[in-house]
């Protein structure tokens, strides 16, 4: 294979072979050192290919440590930490920093070591340092730095460790209205607004500035004054002009929503905009009649085609058309929805009882990089699950530690699966894994709902949930477990205040069986049924719903399978962030 045409592993592996053969050309010392060096990056990248990520990150830093290549570095670090050996990763991090300290790169790996174990604070020193040194970075680096972070570690760990930075490169208007940004993805709209403010005095665009108080004071349910901004930007027009709406939206407010979208489909600059919220709109309330004719309208725009397609193929597998859904599944191929696409053909298979071609609907390609390995192995591990093979699962996950050892994602998706099948153990699995990553709120209120949920230690389970809610005050998953723990200690009243506030703010099925056992325990009957009807047509596959409604109200059943929740969707945990 010629060179250009090689997997950008192998190319690197060939050019950092061939700098350490050099090397070691000078004296027999420095020969032996290099063939040492070759035979533990050949090693490294037979590891890899086996899928064997602890090998392959202990040969690969061991090659590095003993090199000055910097490429050969930044492949090492980024082997193990993508790996999830982190302290494998910060190691040749450091030498590499070490030896080009003026490297941006260098120094946000650092930063990313820290992050990835969840300790905020080294994280924050790692990145003040770099903000510190020689080559003080620019607003563009800055943002870079930023937009880096957020990618690798996601954005509720980079606010965290950035948002009591001080240093006069966190003052700019362009970082401040970023972090103003962050604050709101990180559940702390109250701060989102500080930002915004000092960032309009730092002389950010007042627009861009409304727009991020806008679904700040959304996410805070302060309705009034969310709805008089919106009808201020919606007359501004362009972007803004379906202001209006997407605040209904955001408020729960279904309905008026509705009504506010039917109107703007008449304008002609903004239909196609109007069109897809007024789908997704549909969709997500069970109308999948109105949906699909919006759909089936958008199919005739190219920047919303790929959209169209999947969810049309969702409302076929919905009804049952399983064949008309693949069929519209597989077009989505090397698309933005490509890994859903997939996911959804994989779950029909898996109901038609071909569980192995389920499963390598899911696996990673030969060249696949260590997080792709990582997803793919909790996407099969899930996917049994969700047929009822939860013990299947779990299985396969510890099969997966084998070769990454010790990594966040693949210990929580197994507590996760584990809760099901013995709810001690997954209690114990989720208490050693905050103990080791004692700054992860995620995991914090992993525990605290899960020790609530089954009615144990119910003290602790108050002071994770109040530490999780101090961290991320708007977070609605975090705030159905503390209405859920209200719930369980007997304040009912105090419980659905709670639930429904987080229940406006994302119509998520956990929380709309909550809310709807909530209701039903203070006799408000119609209401409880309310709730569960309209979660289970937001999200119908969600079996604990489904149990719960049922229980109540037997008969009360989701539709057949068909709409799955989003990737980003927030659950009682952490989800991949590295």
């Amino acid at each position: 294979m010629h060179e250009c045409h090689q997997s950008p592993r192998r190319l690197l592996l060939s050019l950092a072979l061939l700098t350490l053969a050099a090397a070691g050309g000078a004296a027999g010392a420095a020969a032996t050192r290099a063939e040492r060096a070759n035979t533990e990056l050949l090693g490294a990248e037979s590891a890899l290919q086996a899928g064997d990520c602890r090998a392959a990150s202990e040969d690969y830093v061991a090659a590095a440590l003993a090199a000055t290549d910097l490429k050969l570095l930044q492949r090492a670090t980024e082997v193990s930490l993508g790996c999830g050996q982190f302290a494998l990763g910060q190691k040749v991090a450091q030498r590499w920093q070490g030896l080009a300290p003026n490297e941006a790169a260098a120094s946000l790996n650092l930063v990313r070591a820290q992050l990835a174990r969840a300790r905020v604070s080294a994280g924050r020193g790692e990145w003040l340092a770099w903000l510190k040194s020689k080559a003080a970075p620019d607003d563009a680096l800055v943002a870079a730095g930023i937009e880096w972070l957020v990618k690798n570690c996601g954005s509720e760990l980079t606010y965290a460790a950035l948002r009591e930075v001080r240093h006069p490169s966190m003052n700019r208007k362009g970082t401040l209205l970023r972090m103003a940004e962050l604050a709101n993805q990180a559940f702390n709209h109250a701060q989102s607004i500080e930002y915004g403010e000092a960032a309009l005095k730092a002389g950010a665009p007042a627009d861009a500035v409304q727009s991020l108080k806008l679904q700040a004071l959304a996410g805070l349910g302060q309705a009034d004054a969310a709805l008089k901004l919106a009808e201020e930007l919606a007359a501004t027009g362009g972007n803004n002009s379906l202001a209006v709406a997407e605040t209904l939206m955001a408020l729960g407010r279904d309905s008026e929503a509705e009504t506010e979208l039917e109107a703007r489909l008449l304008e002609p600059g903004l239909r196609n905009a109007a069109e897809a919220s007024l789908a997704r709109l549909q969709l997500q309330r069970g109308d999948f009649a109105g949906a699909e004719q919006h759909y089936s309208n958008l199919m005739r725009t190219q920047t919303t085609a790929a959209m169209a397609v999947y969810n049309l193929s969702l409302i076929a597998e919905w009804r049952g058309d399983g064949d008309d859904a693949v069929r519209g599944y597989e077009l989505l191929a090397n698309t933005f929805y490509d890994g859903a696409a997939r996911n959804r053909i994989a779950g029909i298979y898996l109901r038609d009882g071909e569980k192995n071609q389920a499963l390598r609907m899911l696996s990673a390609g030969d060249e696949a990089e260590p997080q792709e390995l990582i997803a793919a192995e909790v996407a099969q591990a899930n996917l049994l699950a969700r047929s009822g093979n939860a013990s299947e699962g779990v299985t396969r996950l510890d099969a997966a530690l084998k070769y990454f050892p010790d990594h966040p994602e693949i210990l929580y998706q197994k507590a996760v699966l584990l809760e099901r099948v013995d709810a001690g153990a997954a209690i114990a699995l989720l208490d050693a894994q905050l103990r080791s990553r004692p700054d992860d709120v995620g995991l914090a209120n992993a525990l605290g709902y899960t020790l609530a949920d089954h009615q144990r230690d119910l003290g602790r389970a108050t002071q994770l949930i109040a530490r999780a809610l101090r961290a991320q005050p708007d977070n609605p998953a975090i705030l159905d477990s503390q209405g859920w723990l209200l719930y369980r200690k007997g304040d009912r009243q105090g419980a659905l205040a709670m639930l429904q506030r987080a229940y406006d703010a994302y119509h998520d099925g956990d929380i709309g069986a909550h809310l709807g056992e909530v209701l039903w325990s203070l006799d408000r009957r119609d209401e409880a049924r309310a709730a569960w009807t309209r979660a289970l047509a937001a999200d119908p596959e969600n079996a604990m719903l489904a149990a719960v409604a049922a229980r109540f109200v037997p008969g009360l059943a989701p539709p057949k399978p068909g709409v799955q929740k989003p990737a980003s969707a927030i659950g009682h945990g952490p989800g991949t962030s590295t």
